[in-house]
């Protein structure tokens, strides 16, 4: 890039793009924390307004990639990802950088301990209304009709609503 003012502006442009980010990860810890909560509690209006609020964050880092490859091509920087990025930039930029990074790394560690507690619960509980479902009987001998109005003798379901995936 020729002119370093312009360079300087793109690389400022690109911190706050990243610090946004980090931000709306920031705001999915408590949602997260909503979420485990409602699923503790079978609360399951809460577990959906969380989960809304989840996707309205994350609808916000969706073209996050291609930003960031737009700010790299901006900034004439060739790198995998953005730790590579960091080490390719002036000392005191870089460091920059390297601290925000640090954040991510604890705000996404947090966020992923979260959705893994939050995964773990619901299928704990989804085991255990499987299990209460297998166990009811469905009645054995149910009468319907046929299309000449004669009885069919059989069960509720048809057994292919009772096959197990």
């Amino acid at each position: 890039m020729a002119d370093k003012n312009e360079y300087n502006r793109v690389l400022d442009k690109f911190y706050e793009y990243l610090c946004g980010i980090l931000k709306i990860y920031q705001n999915a810890v408590p949602i997260l924390k909503d979420e485990l909560d409602a699923i503790m509690k079978d609360e399951v209006e809460r577990l959906d307004e969380s989960l809304k609020s989840q996707q309205a964050l994350l609808l916000q880092t969706k073209n996050f990639d291609r930003q960031v490859a737009d700010y790299l091509d901006a900034l004439g920087i060739k790198a995998k990802n953005l730790s590579d990025m960091a080490g390719q930039l002036p000392k005191e930029e870089g460091l920059r950088f390297f601290g925000l990074l640090g954040e991510f790394d604890l705000t996404m560690a947090e966020v992923n301990y979260y959705k893994d507690k939050c995964r773990m619960l619901l299928q704990s509980k989804l085991y255990t209304i499987d299990k209460v479902l297998s166990r009811q009987e469905l009645p054995k001998d149910n009468t319907t009709y046929n299309r000449s109005a004669a009885e069919i003798h059989g069960t509720l379901f048809p057994k292919a609503f009772e096959k197990k995936i």
